[in-house]
């Protein structure tokens, strides 16, 4: 997967760049190895990050004019040791752009697991590391990378560039021979020639540092099923049902609205009554209005489940027996299949079939809590919330490979 262009984004006061390409080094390298590296990277800029567990430089080439960087710093050194690794995290930065981060042994960022662009891109990404199959997966917006941030406590890593004195940067050079091509067509021929040998050079280098992977380059294992890392569905209705139990129609004159839970969190939304104030009012958060209220409870879940996943087509039909004995409306729809990423084939690495499954839908009168779901294989509630004739649960059939 080829890695896209960094950029430059503001974060709790200071300037940060994502979306550099990372080596590992088993000592500090000097600058005739950073340079050889920029080289074949057509990089002018690098940030050399002396973490606990490990020695990496990332590269990119200069931003935004920019000729010499003062005052920016890299994104992933600074969080690649602020979790429990390994991990991966993606993050909205704004409407159309995210960053996507992947850490693991010794707390090393990936050779590409530093990538920010649009969603498709960061998508892929993280496809393209999904054979590992212990991942802790992070997704947030950048109101969450900010609080990450602040939890930090560590200094951050400075770009510096490359080019030395105030000699002229890659991007300088690049753009001077190309004029100089416009007068000289055997220059022409040359530069072609260069910009070929560096392209080519450029690939064995990434190759290269993707060979500190190569245990990996295998057909990928298959991901692990979702059902061992989500709670069943009578233990989510268990935990739901407490979080809400006791719950009044109405708290200091504030009306009981909406209500959900997911695998998370239980939310409550309040709706402000005729003579109830914003001075008192049940816990949560306002919106802007200053009219509703979002009460979040977490859930106490034993998210352990168990891959007890049969044929699909026979869990389809033993909960579709299950819905019509107990008089409920049952929705089943398959999924639609993802086209193949382009130059999937030609990582490597053969991606493992799809889990078989089905999204389904139960709409109800009645509170879903008294349900027995346990002579279910394969089910797992995504969410279950109030409508305005009752209640609807929704979420997945997973079937065995």
């Amino acid at each position: 997967m080829a890695q896209g262009t960094a950029q430059i984004i503001t974060l709790n006061g200071r300037q940060w760049v994502a979306g550099m390409s990372w080596a590992s080094f088993e000592d500090l390298p000097d600058k005739e190895e950073l340079q050889e590296d920029a080289n074949r990277l057509h990089a002018d800029w690098y940030a050399l990050r002396e973490g606990e567990h490990a020695i990496q430089a990332g590269f990119c080439e200069q931003l935004e004019r920019i000729k010499h960087p003062r005052k920016l710093y890299s994104l992933a050194a600074m969080l690649a040791d602020s979790r429990e690794q390994p991990w991966l995290g993606i993050f909205k930065i704004s409407p159309g752009l995210w960053w996507y981060i992947a850490v693991r042994d010794h707390h090393a960022i990936l050779p590409d697991g530093d990538v920010i662009g649009g969603e498709e891109e960061i998508h892929a990404a993280r496809d393209h590391h999904s054979g590992y199959t212990d991942w802790k997966y992070i997704e947030g917006d950048i109101e969450m990378l900010s609080e990450f941030m602040a939890k930090v406590d560590e200094k951050p890593t400075p770009i510096k560039s490359l080019a030395g004195g105030n000699g002229p940067t890659r991007v300088q050079i690049a753009a001077g021979v190309a004029a100089g091509v416009l007068i000289a067509g055997a220059g022409a021929l040359w530069w072609q020639h260069k910009i070929a040998v560096e392209e080519r050079e450029r690939a064995e280098a990434m190759e290269r540092m993707r060979a500190q992977l190569a245990t990996h380059k295998a057909p990928l294992p298959p991901q692990p099923s979702p059902l061992l890392t989500t709670a069943a569905p009578n233990v989510l209705l268990n935990a739901c049902g407490k979080a809400l139990r006791g719950l009044e129609l109405s708290r200091y004159g504030w009306i009981l609205g909406n209500i959900e839970c997911d695998q998370h969190t239980a939310t409550v939304h309040w709706d402000r009554g005729e003579g109830a104030t914003v001075a008192h009012k049940p816990e949560g958060v306002l919106d802007p209005t200053g009219n509703k209220d979002t009460q979040s409870i977490p859930l106490d879940l034993d998210v352990k489940g168990e891959d007890d996943a049969i044929a699909l087509e026979k869990e389809e039909l033993a909960l579709r027996a299950w819905a019509q004995a107990a008089n409920l409306t049952l929705t089943l729809t398959a999924p639609e299949k993802k086209p193949e990423l382009p130059g999937a084939q030609a990582q490597g690495n053969a991606m493992p079939p799809p889990i078989p499954q089905t999204t389904v839908k139960l709409d109800l009168t009645f509170a879903p809590f008294t349900l027995d779901f346990s002579g279910i294989r394969g089910f797992r509630i995504n969410n279950l919330q109030t409508t305005t004739t009752g209640w609807t649960i929704q979420g997945v059939l997973y079937g065995s490979r």
